[in-house]
């Protein structure tokens, strides 16, 4: 069985990678990943890292109120344990984390007429981003600010993988490999599927991180409809989180 705590952790680690690259001052304390600065669109400010640390955790988020931080910003409680409701933060969402075993088969078809690359320079990274976003090119000065920085690329432990059909991204995933101590794992994330055929399209954005980073559990988190899919794939349930947001 997959420890949750790895998949915990490798989100964390992906989390830190996205605020750095953005010039963000990120730290990990009191059980905490914690990025100091605004957050961008779709990251917390904070994910818990250790169930055992709560206390700890509750002073260094009720110290993070007095940051000039904007309004909302949510923390990640990466185990499901953690009351936030007296610091009067709400409950935004829960999830539940995922894990495959690096021998279990893929239990789907893969669309075999999308071939998966890596990205390899920024221009390529502009359009992978602005196929993420449900565009079909390069994000323009108009467009909102990017999220995923060029210095990205040079970390070997992170692959943006691009879903190609008839000269276009038509599927995106990353894959972020890390190691708690209990073992590697690699990381699914951010998947953006077509209208058209998308579960061949998400076994093939799966096969793409396990080629990107072979022999590895692959771990991840969903809810609803992407949960149900995943599940579909072979996925296992490894434990639940919840988002909680700050008070406005």
């Amino acid at each position: 069985m997959i420890p949750v705590a790895a998949a915990v952790h490798n989100n964390a680690v992906w989390c830190d990678a996205v605020c750095q690259a953005l010039g963000c001052d990120t730290a990990m304390t009191d059980g905490l990943w914690v990025n100091h600065s605004p957050s961008p669109p779709y990251y917390s400010n904070a994910v818990t890292m250790d169930r055992d640390a709560q206390a700890a955790q509750l002073g260094r988020i009720r110290s993070m109120l007095s940051f000039l931080l904007p309004q909302p910003w949510t923390i990640k409680d990466g185990f499901h344990v953690l009351d936030l409701s007296p610091l009067a933060f709400e409950v935004l969402f829960e999830a539940e984390w995922i894990g495959l075993d690096a021998d279990a088969p893929l239990s789907a078809e893969v669309a075999r007429d999308v071939a998966w690359t890596p990205v390899a320079d920024d221009a390529g990274l502009a359009n992978w981003e602005a196929a993420w976003r449900g565009g079909n090119d390069a994000a323009d000065a108009a467009g909102p600010p990017r999220l995923f920085q060029p210095a990205l690329l040079a970390d070997p432990d992170i692959r943006f993988l691009a879903g190609w059909q008839g000269g276009s991204i038509t599927a995106v995933a990353v894959a972020n490999r890390s190691d708690d101590g209990s073992g590697p794992v690699v990381g699914i994330s951010n998947i953006g599927l077509p209208a058209v055929e998308p579960e061949r399209h998400r076994a093939g954005a799966l096969a793409a991180v396990r080629d990107a980073f072979p022999s590895l559990p692959v771990v991840g988190y969903e809810r609803g409809d992407d949960l149900t899919a995943m599940q579909a794939l072979g996925f296992q349930s490894l434990g639940r989180l919840r988002v909680w947001i700050s008070p406005e």
